[in-house]
């Protein structure tokens, strides 16, 4: 992410006397694909925190020397890299983000980034069109099922201890629906919390082999389940303490999460709570940063799934036609993202 600036830079940036449009629509598009590139190809496995030669890190991926030094300079001047004598070597965010190992490794976020740039090559068709021309979600293959998974994976890594720090389940809490889990991370973080609650992940079939990883790993087989279910057609299990609806309503129409929201109320046992995670409209105020993030994602929602972000505002009017009162807005620290929680 570049983000360091001379003050002479910063000085012709904000007087446009740097086109922005250089940086926008010419060095970050290409820079990220560029950084995709490396994680694809495997030249970022080749790195380490000791120098490596260009022809070594070359030959570790199996590609061409000069096309190698290209990405790398790249890397570099995302922050990733360094050069070190007359090779590269990772930088400390580098061996953070790019390293495999690392617990806070983002390479299969990355991964699947590239694979969202990618598909939108029809994007202008989705805005002259006023709808994508199909629900990509319903035509994903195997591969693409494992890149959103081991993706979404790698964001609850971010997130899943501040996230389940602010939820407070009320203390006779038993049991709690995970409305397209997924891997099942903070159903999983939610039991380790609350000792006599278990979990029920309701997500269709295709990423079950992702949340079975994740819960045997935490050793939580018998407190957190996965169910495979449509919610949006098959009925959700009744007498439920909470639901959680996390990075959900974004892929949806307004329609279809008011739709959603009356099933869950009559799904919850009186005194349940609803809690809602995802990005936000508004929620950073003037941040540029919150608001990238907001638009990046109702952009590629709306052209992947017919989805949007959504303003609090919206999302608390569902709340009150769904019968659910009391709904409360928590911002997170990535920007954009907030928690959104209501009780029926």
């Amino acid at each position: 992410m570049i983000y360091q600036f001379s003050f002479i830079e910063k000085l012709l940036l904000s007087n446009d006397l740097i086109p922005h449009p250089f940086a926008d629509a010419g060095c970050i598009p290409v820079l990220g694909k560029s950084l995709g590139v490396a994680v694809k190809l495997k030249i970022s496995d080749q790195l380490s925190i000791k120098e490596k030669s260009t022809s070594e890190i070359a030959r570790g991926a199996g590609v061409s020397e000069k096309g190698t030094e290209l990405i790398l300079d790249c890397l570099t001047a995302l922050g990733y890299a360094e050069k070190a004598g007359s090779g590269y070597r990772f930088s400390k965010r580098g061996e953070k983000m790019l390293n495999r190992n690392s617990p806070q490794s983002m390479v299969h976020f990355i991964e699947f980034s590239d694979w969202t740039l990618n598909a939108t090559v029809n994007l202008e068709d989705t805005i002259r069109y006023g709808k994508p021309a199909q629900i990509n979600l319903e035509h994903f293959s195997d591969r693409e099922w494992e890149l959103f998974s081991r993706a979404m994976i790698d964001i609850a890594k971010t997130n899943v201890r501040e996230i389940t720090s602010k939820i407070k389940l009320p203390v006779h809490a038993k049991s709690i629906i995970d409305l397209g889990g997924s891997h099942g991370l903070y159903s999983i973080a939610l039991c380790e919390k609350y000792p006599n609650l278990c979990a029920n992940i309701l997500d269709l079939e295709p990423v079950k082999k992702y949340a079975d990883e994740c819960i045997v790993e935490k050793g939580m087989s018998s407190r957190v389940f996965f169910s495979p279910c449509n919610f949006l057609t098959d009925k959700l299990p009744s007498n439920q303490d909470g639901a959680l609806l996390f990075n959900i309503i974004h892929g949806f129409t307004e329609e279809q999460n008011i739709a959603l929201f009356r099933k869950i109320y009559q799904s919850l046992n009186d005194g349940g709570n609803l809690i809602v995670l995802d990005q936000i409209k508004g929620v950073g105020g003037r941040s540029q940063l919150s608001m990238a993030t907001t638009s990046f994602m109702a952009i590629n929602l709306f052209h992947q799934a017919n989805g949007n972000t959504y303003r609090f505002e919206e999302v608390k009017n569902w709340c009150g036609i769904a019968g659910f009162k009391d709904p409360k807005l928590q911002k997170l620290n990535a920007p954009g993202f907030a928690l959104i929680r209501c009780t029926k």
